[in-house]
């Protein structure tokens, strides 16, 4: 019966450290950087009718997955998403032909 204990627990050791190994790379929320500042989605669509003044575009892609520089995404390898900051603080990304808003940490 000892045995048969040690023998789960082994196993259940293996499976443990087998499970650290993964790496979770690629795993992070769609973000972009404004002013120095990290954008997180927040997957909401948002009716606005954004100025063509104020549209910008992304100029690089996060291959780390964090943005850390202004203009910098990591949901979109192509270069020129547009995006806006509207209304103070409040930032919006047009994808799939809607603007999604974007809010800071």
């Amino acid at each position: 019966m000892k045995k048969l204990i040690a023998l789960v627990l082994a196993l259940a050791c293996v499976f443990a450290l087998a499970s650290c190994g993964k790496s979770n790379s690629g795993d992070y929320p769609a973000t972009i950087m404004v002013n120095g500042t990290n954008y997180y989605s927040t997957d909401n669509a948002v009716p606005v009718e954004v100025d063509e003044s104020v549209i910008q575009y992304t100029t690089s892609y996060a291959e780390n997955g964090i943005p850390q520089k202004d203009g910098e995404a990591n949901f979109n390898k192509d270069l020129g998403t547009p995006y806006a900051v509207i209304e103070g603080d409040r930032v919006v990304v047009l994808i799939d032909n809607e603007w999604i808003e974007f809010k800071a940490k």
